[in-house]
C-alpha cells in the first residue's frame, strides 16, 4: 500500500512543479511574445508609413515635372501670342492711318488687305492639363511646398485676367464688324482671303464704298482702340511670361529637378 502511494506522491509533486514552472515560464513567454509581435506591428507600421510617404514624394514630384512641361509650353505659346498681337497693333494703326488720309483712294487694295487680318486671331492657348487635375481630383494637398501652390494659384489667375481681355477685344470686333459694312465692299474685301484661308493683296484698288469722313473716322477711331488693345495685351503676356519662367525656376530650386 505505501509502495504504491510512493509514486502518486512523487506523480503530484512531479505535477505540482511542472505547473509552476509552466507559470513561470508562461509570464515571461507571454511577455517576450507580446513583445515581439508589438515590435513587429510597429515596425510593419512604420515600414508602411515610409513606403506611403516615398510614393506620395513620389507622385508630387511627377506632378511638378508635369507642370514644368505646362508652363515650357506657354511660355512658348506666349511668345507667339505677343508677337502676333505687336504686328497687329502697328498694322491696324498703319490701316486706320490710311483710311484717314485724303489721298486714301490711293491706298484701297492695303486698306482692303489690311481691313481683312483686323479679324484674324491667334488666341494664347494655356496648357493647364496639370492644375485642372490637381485641382480636380484633390491633389493640390500633396503639393507640400505651399509657396508653390500659392505661386501657382496666382499665376492661373493672370492667365484668366489675359483671357479677359481677350473677350473683350472679340466683342469690340463685333463693332467693327457692323460698322465695317457701310464703308468696305463687301465682295472685295471677301477676295482678300483664298480657299486656303489665306490673306491675298488685291491686285486692283478696290474703293470704300463711302466718302462721309464721319462715318470712316467712327471706324478709324474703332481700329485705333483695337490697336490699343492688343498692344496692351501684349504687355500683359510679357509679364505673364515673365510669371511662367520665374515659377519654372522656384519648382526646379524647391525639388531639385536638375539633380
Amino acid at each position: 500500500m505505501k509502495e504504491n502511494q510512493a509514486p502518486e506522491n512523487e506523480e503530484a509533486h512531479s505535477s505540482k512543479n511542472g505547473i509552476s514552472s509552466l507559470k513561470k515560464r508562461n509570464w515571461k513567454s507571454y511577455f517576450k511574445e507580446f513583445f515581439m509581435l508589438f515590435l513587429a506591428v510597429f515596425c510593419g507600421f512604420l515600414a508602411e508609413n515610409y513606403r506611403e510617404s516615398l510614393s506620395v514624394q513620389k507622385i508630387e514630384k511627377e506632378y511638378m515635372l508635369s507642370l514644368v512641361e505646362d508652363l515650357k509650353s506657354d511660355t512658348s505659346n506666349l511668345k507667339t501670342y505677343i508677337a502676333f498681337k505687336k504686328d497687329k497693333s502697328t498694322l491696324m494703326d498703319s490701316l486706320a492711318a490710311m483710311m484717314l488720309l485724303e489721298e486714301r483712294s490711293l491706298y484701297g487694295n492695303q486698306i482692303y488687305y489690311f481691313a481683312r487680318q483686323v479679324f484674324d486671331e491667334k488666341p494664347f492657348i494655356y496648357s493647364d492639363g496639370t492644375i485642372q487635375q490637381l485641382k480636380n481630383a484633390g491633389n493640390l494637398r500633396l503639393i507640400q511646398k505651399r509657396n508653390i501652390v500659392d505661386q501657382l494659384l496666382k499665376y492661373e489667375k493672370k492667365v484668366r485676367e489675359l483671357e479677359k481681355w481677350d473677350e473683350n477685344d472679340n466683342k469690340t470686333k463685333s463693332t467693327f464688324r457692323e460698322m465695317g459694312g457701310k464703308v468696305f465692299n463687301s465682295n472685295e474685301l471677301n477676295a482678300t482671303m483664298d480657299a486656303n484661308m489665306k490673306f491675298i493683296l488685291p491686285s486692283s484698288n478696290p474703293q470704300l464704298i463711302t466718302d462721309d469722313f464721319t462715318t470712316i473716322n467712327e471706324l478709324a477711331f474703332q481700329i485705333h482702340f483695337l490697336s490699343k488693345m492688343s498692344l496692351g495685351n501684349s504687355y500683359r503676356a510679357e509679364a505673364l511670361r515673365r510669371e511662367a519662367r520665374k515659377l519654372i525656376e522656384l519648382i526646379h530650386t524647391e525639388y531639385r529637378l536638375d539633380s
